[in-house]
C-alpha cells in the first residue's frame, strides 16, 4: 500500500514523530512531504504556501500537524482549504501538542481537523493526539504501532 504522509511541523517535533512512524511501516511504500509557507512565523495572518504537496497517487493519506492555540496550525489549515476534493480518500489525522492533556486544545483542534478533511470528502479512518509534555510512551506506541487501512 502507498501511504503519503503530509506534514506541517514548525518545530520539527511532528516531523520527527512521522519519520519514526514511517520507519515502523517498512512493509509499505511511504512518502513524506512537508508543507511550507513563505513566512513560517506561526503568528502570521497572511499565509502564502511555498510547498504544497500533491495528494495524488496514494492509497492512504496521513495529515500531521501541531495544535496552535487550540486549533489546527494555520499553515496546515490553509493547505487543506486549497487541496482538491479527496473523493472518499482514506485519511489518518495526527496532532501533536505541548500540553499534557488532550482536553487542553487537542480535542477541539481534532474536531476542526476532521471538519476540514470531511469538507473535502475525505474519510477519516483514525485520529491521534500526542501530548509531548506528558511523554506518554503508551500514547506514542499507539501511533507507531498503527497500520493505516486503505
Amino acid at each position: 500500500m502507498k501511504i503519503k504522509m503530509i506534514v506541517y511541523s514548525y518545530t520539527h517535533n511532528t516531523l520527527r514523530l512521522i519519520q519514526e512512524w514511517a520507519e515502523h511501516l517498512n512493509q509499505h511504500t511511504i512518502e513524506i512531504a512537508s508543507i511550507h509557507a513563505y513566512d513560517e512565523n506561526p503568528n502570521t495572518k497572511a499565509i502564502t504556501l511555498s510547498d504544497k504537496p500533491s495528494i495524488e497517487d496514494a492509497d492512504h493519506l496521513v495529515f500531521a500537524t501541531c495544535v496552535r492555540g487550540g486549533t489546527v496550525a494555520p499553515i496546515m489549515s490553509a493547505y487543506l482549504k486549497q487541496i482538491p476534493n479527496l473523493k472518499g480518500q482514506a485519511c489518518t489525522l495526527v496532532l501533536t501538542q505541548f500540553f499534557p492533556f488532550e482536553a487542553w486544545g487537542g480535542r477541539q483542534a481534532m474536531k476542526q481537523f476532521k471538519t476540514l478533511i470531511e469538507a473535502k470528502s475525505g474519510i477519516v479512518k483514525d485520529t491521534f493526539i500526542l501530548c509531548r509534555s506528558r511523554k506518554s510512551a503508551a500514547q506514542k506506541a499507539r501511533i507507531l504501532n498503527h497500520v493505516p487501512e486503505a
